[in-house]
């Protein structure tokens, strides 16, 4: 076997496993964490900042409370636009004036209005399914995040977006399969605080 080969078995592996995890969480536990995710991101969402979030799917932490206390707090929201072609996506800003759309390949809903590069973001919620304390992180596998935030291998001092991956706790593990094109991120933010992730930049 390959090393690319075990680490596709192991990723598998490892997503079946966090799934049953995260889907037995009580739908009180869920309620619970999506409040405390909005308090413990509070220092995050400050005025004028550019904040990437998404909507989730399945047993994924919702951020919906966070988000909106974004907007309440002066800072635009912006989500993730699966591109027709290609995997690097756009973030759409959330504004009253926009539309909600399904999208014609992948069926998830998806925002319609003013579009950005996540370059552009001042942070950035990414869902995901497992993470260790290097931040490396391990999403559903479909790849575009980390096409979207190829730059940052590329330059590993851009200043932004500072990359915030939301889980609950029980996603967290020793170590996460690895990839040459993974990204690191920055801090995690769980039900139980703000963790700065052994490759984060200093305290904000």
């Amino acid at each position: 076997m390959t090393p690319s080969t075990s680490a596709a078995t192991d990723k598998i592996s490892l997503r079946k496993s966090i799934r049953r995890q995260r889907m037995a969480l009580s739908p009180a536990y869920r309620a619970q964490a999506m409040r405390a995710v909005a308090r413990h991101a509070g220092r995050l969402l400050r005025r004028g900042k550019r904040i990437g979030g998404y909507l989730a799917a399945g047993s994924e932490l919702d951020v919906e409370i966070l988000l909106s206390t974004a907007l309440q707090r002066g800072a635009s929201v912006w989500l993730p636009q699966i591109p027709a072609r290609g995997r690097r996506m756009w973030f759409s800003r959330l504004t009253a004036s926009g539309q909600w759309y399904r999208h014609p390949r992948y069926g998830i809903i998806e925002f319609d209005g003013p579009c950005l590069r996540a370059e552009r973001l001042d942070v950035l919620l990414l869902p995901l399914l497992a993470v260790d304390e290097q931040g490396y992180r391990m999403g559903q596998g479909g790849g575009f995040y980390d096409s979207s935030l190829a730059f940052r291998r590329r330059h590993s001092q851009y200043g932004k977006p500072l990359l915030v991956g939301v889980a609950y706790d029980c996603q967290r593990v020793a170590a996460v399969p690895r990839e040459a094109w993974d990204v690191q991120l920055d801090y995690l933010l769980t039900e139980s605080g703000l963790h700065r992730l052994a490759a984060g930049r200093p305290a904000i």
